[in-house]
């Protein structure tokens, strides 16, 4: 059996870097992606380096810099962002720095993976992937959601998961795509209408990103009428279920829980 390990907030800082933005407040539980701030980007090859700029910094970019936009959750527990690419704005080219997840919503790239370059096409996953996100060929658009976390279990292996070798599992009208490798996975759910679940709660944080709705999302005796482009956190030990008001799907990965806790190596990625 591999080694549990304690972690904390203050570890997600150490070991990844500060938030672009600071933590949105323990007791945040959605953020709308209408409200979620867009900060426009720029990336270019500067002879071996990717360099990139944000917001205020836009007018230092040279005019040949691939631009694009994303918007971020930066929870307390982990970080999600999505990133929104365009053909006609050069494409894919983002700099690969703290990301130790990312899922292809849409579109196509490329990224290196233990040393090689992988595409990725729609559906794939790469865990703790490095240097950059790039087009995979000519520009294309593309939409690619990444998170921040640290491993559950302490392993941080590079992983490439095609989407098309994943297969969907699940129960009556809730279908799951588990994409599993070492320290934790990605969960890609569809909910049909009506699929109501029960008040449950976990050991681990779920950091949601819807991709359609709208549901009501229910934590702690509140309640979240959610749509596609909102960003949900589950929080370990609060009770939370779901009203499936129309066919309804999210991506979501685990977080550590921000207290202090021994997380089961065997059981880390439930």
């Amino acid at each position: 059996m591999r080694t549990a390990l304690k972690l904390t907030f203050i570890t997600i800082f150490t070991a990844f870097g500060a938030f672009a933005r600071d933590p949105i407040g323990d007791d945040v539980y959605v953020l709308s992606g209408d409200t979620a701030p867009v900060i426009a980007m720029a990336a270019w090859q500067d002879g071996g380096t990717i360099r990139s700029v944000s917001s205020k910094e836009m007018s230092t970019a040279p005019t040949n810099a691939i631009q694009y936009s994303l918007r971020e959750a930066p929870w307390p527990t982990g970080r999600v962002r999505i990133m929104t690419f365009g053909k006609e704005t050069g494409g894919v080219l983002h700099p690969i720095k703290d990301e130790t997840l990312l899922y292809v919503i849409s579109g196509a790239a490329e990224a290196e993976v233990a040393g090689k370059t992988v595409k990725l096409a729609t559906g794939d996953v790469v865990s703790h992937p490095t240097g950059a996100l790039r087009n995979a060929g000519s520009a294309s658009d593309a939409t690619i959601l990444t998170w921040t976390v640290p491993s559950l279990t302490g392993e941080n292996t590079p992983t490439y998961v095609r989407g098309v070798d994943v297969e969907e599992g699940g129960f009556g009208s809730i279908s799951i795509k588990r994409y599993k490798f070492p320290g934790n996975s990605v969960r890609a759910v569809k909910l049909a209408r009506g699929a109501n679940t029960n008040p449950n709660s976990a050991k681990t944080d779920s950091l949601i990103y819807v991709t359609g709705g709208p549901m009501t999302f229910h934590q702690n005796g509140r309640a979240f009428v959610v749509n596609a482009g909102d960003f949900i956190r589950e929080v370990a030990g609060l009770e939370h279920f779901w009203n499936v008001t129309a066919d309804s799907s999210f991506v979501t990965t685990s977080g550590l829980p921000a207290n202090l806790t021994l997380i089961d190596p065997d059981k880390a990625t439930d």
